[in-house]
């Protein structure tokens, strides 16, 4: 399934009226199926939808050791994700009658509780990198999206080790390109705990929870956290970093987890007195 298409608009600029070819990102409704019975119907992109359909049983915690999952296939021509999965809990199902409403594109859903969630550990070991490097790495991401450069109209979300950027994702839905991510780790044996997330969109309470239920142990966007994922970052230990644009980021929450070798404190400013 093509990830984009172009249909004829009018585009007006300078007083003159154009008919011309926009490039638009494609939106499908798939419907992912756990052991042959429906979960849920996803809106998104129509690309890796085997990552985002296991990255979405991933943050969901209905999975999580590699052993559990059975198989993968996807159905394009029924629009659909079969996943086959064992040692489900007897009351799994349960899950479609608490679903939420997210504050994500197309309004997705999750089952997720925060409550539920382990926090990261203490006393791990920080990671290492310079504030020219989360640059290099934001900059290098921002290239990597040939379909928002092609439409305008997706978010991204990157994997890096703090030296180079690992996988790349892309959909509509800002959350369902966090899910790809996941996903795409799981399915290739890339460990996240030692990892950053990059993400190219407002960073909420359900994405904060997809993060710390996968380990993730630092959170970077060029844009906003809202209330709820910096309470979510503050009590289950992720290091959330918002409004990293050039040389400028805000560290919202633990800021002991990320040692940056390139900054010190800046001198007390001089008293009016």
């Amino acid at each position: 399934m093509e990830t984009s298409y172009q249909t004829p608009i009018l585009r007006i600029s300078d007083g003159l009226e154009r008919e011309v070819l926009d490039t638009i990102a494609t939106e499908i409704a798939f419907t992912l199926l756990v052991n042959d019975q429906v979960l849920v119907s996803l809106l998104c992109s129509p690309a890796e939808l085997d990552a985002m359909a296991v990255g979405f049983l991933l943050s969901e915690g209905m999975l999580s050791e590699r052993d559990a999952l059975l198989g993968v296939e996807v159905d394009e021509a029924r629009a659909a994700v079969k996943v086959a999965l064992k040692d489900l809990p007897a009351d799994w199902n349960t899950l479609f009658h608490r679903k939420t409403i997210t504050s994500g594109c197309g309004q997705g859903v999750t089952f997720s509780n925060s409550a539920t969630l382990t926090s990261l550990a203490v006393r791990r070991p920080p990671l290492r990198l310079s504030s020219a490097r989360i640059h290099d790495l934001l900059r290098e991401f921002s290239r990597s999206s040939v379909l928002y450069m092609k439409t305008g109209g997706v978010h991204s979300a990157a994997l890096a080790d703090g030296d180079s950027i690992l996988l790349f994702a892309e959909d509509i839905g800002r959350h369902n390109a966090v899910d790809k991510l996941i996903g795409k780790a799981f399915l290739a044996g890339i460990p996240l705990e030692d990892k950053l997330l990059l993400s190219s969109g407002r960073i909420s309470g359900e994405i904060m929870t997809k993060v710390i239920r996968n380990r993730i142990p630092v959170l970077i966007t060029r844009t906003a956290p809202t209330c709820m994922s910096i309470a979510h970052a503050e009590e289950h230990g992720v290091t959330m970093i918002g409004f990293a644009r050039g040389r400028r980021l805000n560290i919202y929450t633990h800021p002991l987890g990320l040692i940056l070798e390139d900054v010190e404190p800046a001198p007390p400013e001089a008293s009016d007195g």
